[in-house]
């Protein structure tokens, strides 16, 4: 019986809608006015890593301008946020999609 409630308990931990103690992924829009948005025929992104344990570390970049430019981009119709989280924070990794023409 205690195994078993031991192992709800963790479930419940880990999993829904909350942040996750092992991995999170979410998606989220950057922005949120989406009054006749068009829709897109060009898409980028860019990733940032985040390594935090005694200090903290980042590399790599998710500038919405150096996306556009990268991919041949002139106008943006909007943008989305990607986290990936592991071990509560300790690795994260945000990722910006942009859209446009």
């Amino acid at each position: 019986m205690k195994r078993t409630l031991a192992l709800i308990s963790l479930a419940l931990l880990l999993g829904g809608c909350s942040q996750g103690l092992l991995y999170t992924h979410t998606t989220s829009p950057l922005d949120t006015n989406m009054n006749r948005t068009p829709t897109a025929s060009r898409t980028g992104s860019g990733k940032v890593k985040h390594l935090q344990y005694y200090t903290s570390v980042t590399w790599d970049s998710n500038a919405i301008g150096r996306i556009a430019n990268e991919n041949d981009i002139e106008t943006i119709y909007f943008a989305d946020l990607e986290t990936h989280s592991v071990l509560l924070g300790l690795w994260r990794q945000f990722t910006v999609h942009i859209y446009g023409e």
